[in-house]
């Protein structure tokens, strides 16, 4: 079930223009399957599923060339899954609020790094490092709200799932898919 959960997660990237300010369910559905898929699944299922996502939006919708700086958007969603491995056994308020603010800011580094490095918009110096990180706050500002909003509701659906399944909290009562 959280293998269909993640992969409807990754098709709403088909319903609008990714590049807009909107909301998007990804980052909070990659801490949640980086929980409770399989240590082995946890980090590859959602970033293949993801870089798949992105080869048909970039190739055949929006008909553009996959480069090599694609690479470091693949590498940002599975540095936000393995982040959601600290939620594996036991999720409380702050692990989550943490874990929903480390996933984005990773990703927000990691992809900007990207973009300043390969895509040629900004010069190659500090200026410009900066000058890339600063356009992309308003980016970054949604992210973080996106995430919080559906961890939320994912971790707290599971636990609520778990409780009447199981009369106990997660950590007691279900383990992760293995």
């Amino acid at each position: 079930m959280i293998y269909l959960i993640f992969v409807l997660a990754a098709l709403t990237r088909f319903l609008s223009n990714p590049h807009v300010q909107e909301f998007s369910p990804i980052f909070g559905a990659l801490l949640f399957s980086g929980a409770r898929l399989s240590k082995r699944d946890a980090v590859w299922f959602p970033s293949a599923v993801l870089a798949i996502c992105d080869w048909i939006l970039t190739t055949r919708i929006f008909h553009m060339q996959m480069k090599w700086e694609h690479c470091f958007t693949v590498l940002a969603f599975a540095a936000i899954a393995w982040t959601g491995g600290f939620l594996r056994y036991k999720v409380t308020g702050p692990k989550l609020a943490g874990c929903s603010i480390a996933g984005p800011t990773a990703y927000f580094l990691i992809s900007n790094f990207g973009v300043w490095l390969g895509w040629g918009l900004y010069p190659h110096t500090w200026t410009g490092l900066a000058t890339c990180y600063l356009a992309a706050l308003p980016y970054y500002r949604n992210s973080l709200l996106n995430t919080f909003v559906i961890a939320a509701l994912l971790f707290g659906s599971d636990e609520l799932i778990a409780r009447r399944m199981y009369g106990k909290h997660f950590e007691s009562a279900a383990a992760p898919v293995h």
